[in-house]
């Protein structure tokens, strides 16, 4: 009992993996084209559902309670203003009621699959974000 605690308490999504879909980033869009973007039918699919994704944290620009992932690794160097998301870049928004323990450079995330633009501040528009967010992280063998 005080393992599967413990777990849960590190782990706040524990109790979620079986129920979450696990989704890539080369399965995002069924085209990308200069009229705009088409999901995957797989990814509409899941709308509205419990996902696990792992790409790099974004430390700029930042987001009020999460943050952005990218497929690839994705700094401004210089640390302007003006910044440029990948296209596919997602926003993380985190789950209110936990602890947010130290987040990985590379972390895997687990949370609500939302489709559609969104806006962040002024300038950064996303057309993915994962809601009610926990970072996953191994257990450790004892």
């Amino acid at each position: 009992m005080a393992t599967i605690l413990l777990r849960l308490l590190l782990n706040p999504a524990a109790a979620d993996h079986s129920s979450a879909a696990v989704i890539t980033w080369e399965t995002f869009y069924k085209s990308v084209r200069a009229e705009g973007l088409t999901f995957s039918d797989r990814l509409k699919s899941l709308d509205s559902k419990r996902v696990r994704l792992r790409g790099y944290a974004v430390n700029h620009p930042r987001l009020d309670g999460g943050l952005f992932l990218t497929r690839f690794e994705h700094e401004d160097p210089d640390g302007v203003d003006e910044h440029d998301l990948p296209f596919d870049a997602v926003a993380v928004l985190w789950k209110e009621s936990i602890e947010l323990p130290p987040v990985p450079r590379r972390p895997t995330i687990e949370g609500v699959l939302r489709l559609g633009n969104r806006r962040f501040d002024d300038d950064v528009v996303v057309t993915i974000t994962i809601e009610e967010a926990v970072p996953v992280y191994r257990e450790k063998e004892d």
